[in-house]
């Protein structure tokens, strides 16, 4: 994949729960940065899951993991990621869905919900104990997952379905 260079000024412009900018974490190391849907989604419960059990992995290649989430308020972003162990890490609100949008994160059609693959995978996620709740943000944003550093995106998860799952670890490690 090509390099794909982000806007500065909108990685200056983005701040964490704790003030420190986009363009600040991903010049320090390697950024996984993982867009969220919603808290209420399916997947994104089962994908913060995941990650928390891969976590040290993770950070074991160098990279620092962050979440970009499209609430408004911080209480219900600590709240979600609270039992995930994830209270910790570097976290973008997004509630208009501007960053989601620069990094063509798209608005999701009938097709990425009503198909095959994501009503099975539905099935298989509740029986994991992944259920649907209450949703924060705009529930068809897709989600997306990004290798970042220096600015520049070195390696892209775009989803096509709100199902599908990237492979967070090869996705962090670095290039």
């Amino acid at each position: 994949m090509a390099k794909e260079k982000i806007s500065p000024e909108l990685l200056n412009s983005y701040k964490t729960q704790t003030g420190q900018s986009l363009r600040a974490l991903s010049s320090e190391r390697p950024l996984l940065l993982v867009f969220l849907r919603h808290f209420g989604c399916t997947f994104c419960r089962e994908a913060v899951a995941e990650i928390s059990k891969i976590r040290n992995d993770i950070e074991a290649k160098g990279t620092q993991l962050a979440f970009v989430h499209l609430a408004a308020d911080d209480n219900k972003a600590q709240k979600f990621f609270t039992p995930y162990g994830f209270q910790d890490l570097p976290r973008f609100a997004d509630p208009e869905g501007r960053l989601f949008q620069s990094f063509g994160l798209v608005r999701a059609n009938w097709r990425a919900y009503l198909n095959y693959e994501s009503i099975l995978r539905t099935l298989i996620a509740w029986l994991e104990g992944h259920f649907v709740g209450m949703p924060a943000g705009d529930v068809q944003r897709m989600p997306g997952t990004f290798l970042i550093q220096y600015g520049e995106i070195r390696k892209a998860f775009r989803h096509k379905l709100v199902s599908d799952r990237p492979n967070y670890l090869e996705m962090a490690t670095p290039t």
